[in-house]
């Protein structure tokens, strides 16, 4: 019996723990905002290419200007404007020639040459120094960076100001402007918005097109959610029906294979089918193309009617029939010592007499010379072959 109270009062305090816990939680219901996922997590400019699109406009995003683009409205984002003269002048080109350029305050690069073009500056504000302190070494903050600008925005996301247009009494509720800096030009102005006495936003007239900066970023990612920024977006592109925009940024550039696929994809497939092509030959093969012939050893009377065929075949038979005179020369040597020095009618008769063979059949088949029949020619060298014969069985019993 005690053996079962001390486990009793264990389950018992476990128990009474869990249900203390349970009087001490509180369950509330928090919206917790999460990440973009897709194509928003990746794009920028998503919000403002849907919204292009709800007004059937066609929108993309790009990381590279095309040769010709043949868009209505360009807007530059943490875009370089030096890093390439033929690519800034194509592009002063097309507006020139009737395009609608948007750029925002992360435009980068020698803003000099921008400002000469489109007549269009920016001025920050000075902090007051005290002229007795000279300080000639201290360097100037230097410009904050696209990631940093983002990261400011975002903290002051929630400052949004009221912005009027010049010609009109719209207002604009646009957040995140940058500080300390206003816009300016010495051009007639197509349009502006102003805080005061500060220029937020500006178009100028450019050849038969037109460039409109602004002072912030307020057409990517959630900002794009905030103020009147999609109110702003379409008087800032003066975007229309049927419009092709063009979104442009160099922040997230596109991978090297990106780039090799897009801009070379006929010769990386020849490429690559150039080292399948290599590689399959290097390979090592499961067997021979071709089934190899069967091997098979043949009688030595095939040979010889081999032999003798393609002797025929080849040459009309004149090596068969040297060489039998030359077997019947190296027997008759052995007979008649003299043999090579004889005369030809000598060594006919010698040989008749000594083989049994008639000298009208001898004579015809050692020394004929000239083109023969294939039956001729057997004849002959059955001839030759026969008194050899015999003169070598003679030879061997004496005689």
């Amino acid at each position: 019996m005690k053996s079962r109270i001390v486990p009793i009062l264990l389950i018992g305090a476990i128990v009474a723990l869990f249900a203390w816990i349970a009087t001490k939680l509180e369950f509330v219901d928090r919206t917790v905002p999460v990440g973009f996922k897709g194509e928003a997590a990746r794009n920028p400019f998503y919000a403002a290419i849907r919204l292009s699109e709800e007004l059937d406009a066609d929108a993309s995003w790009e990381h590279l200007l095309a040769e010709r683009p043949s868009a209505s409205v360009i807007l530059v984002s943490s875009w370089n404007w030096t890093l390439s003269r033929a690519r800034r002048e194509r592009l002063q080109r097309w507006v020139e020639n009737g395009g609608r350029l948007v750029v925002d305050d992360t435009l980068i690069g020698d803003t000099d040459v921008f400002e000469k073009w489109t007549g269009v500056s920016d001025e920050f504000d000075e902090e007051d120094e005290d002229p007795d302190d000279e300080q000639p070494d201290v360097e100037r903050p230097a410009r904050p960076s696209p990631e940093e600008r983002e990261l400011l925005g975002r903290i002051f996301a929630h400052e949004c100001h009221p912005l009027s247009e010049d010609g009109s009494a719209r207002t604009f509720q646009v957040c995140g402007l940058s500080e300390g800096r206003t816009l300016r030009s010495e051009k007639t102005l197509a349009w502006a918005l102003r805080d005061g006495d500060r220029i937020q936003a500006i178009r100028v007239a450019v050849g038969r097109g037109s460039v409109t900066a602004i002072n912030g970023t307020p057409f990517m990612r959630r900002d794009f959610l905030s103020g009147d920024h999609a109110r702003l977006f379409v008087t800032a592109t003066q975007l229309q029906r049927g419009d092709r925009l063009l979104f442009l940024t160099e922040e997230e550039q596109a991978s090297i294979v990106a780039l090799l696929w897009r801009y070379g994809a006929p010769v990386v497939l020849l490429l690559a089918g150039l080292v399948a092509l290599s590689i399959w030959r290097a390979t090592v093969r499961f067997g021979p193309m071709v089934a190899p012939a069967e091997v098979a050893r043949r009688s030595l009377a095939e040979q010889i009617r081999g032999t003798g065929q393609f002797a025929l075949r080849f040459g009309g038979g004149k090596s068969l029939h040297a060489a039998a005179v030359r077997a019947l020369r190296d027997t008759a040597v052995r007979r008649f010592p003299r043999y090579d020095a004889m005369a030809s009618e000598e060594r006919v008769i010698a040989l008749a007499k000594a083989s049994g063979v008639a000298v009208a059949d001898l004579s015809p088949a050692l020394n004929f010379s000239g083109p023969r029949s294939t039956h001729e020619l057997r004849n002959s060298i059955a001839v030759l072959e026969t008194a050899r014969r015999r003169l070598l069985q003679r030879a061997k019993h004496g005689n």
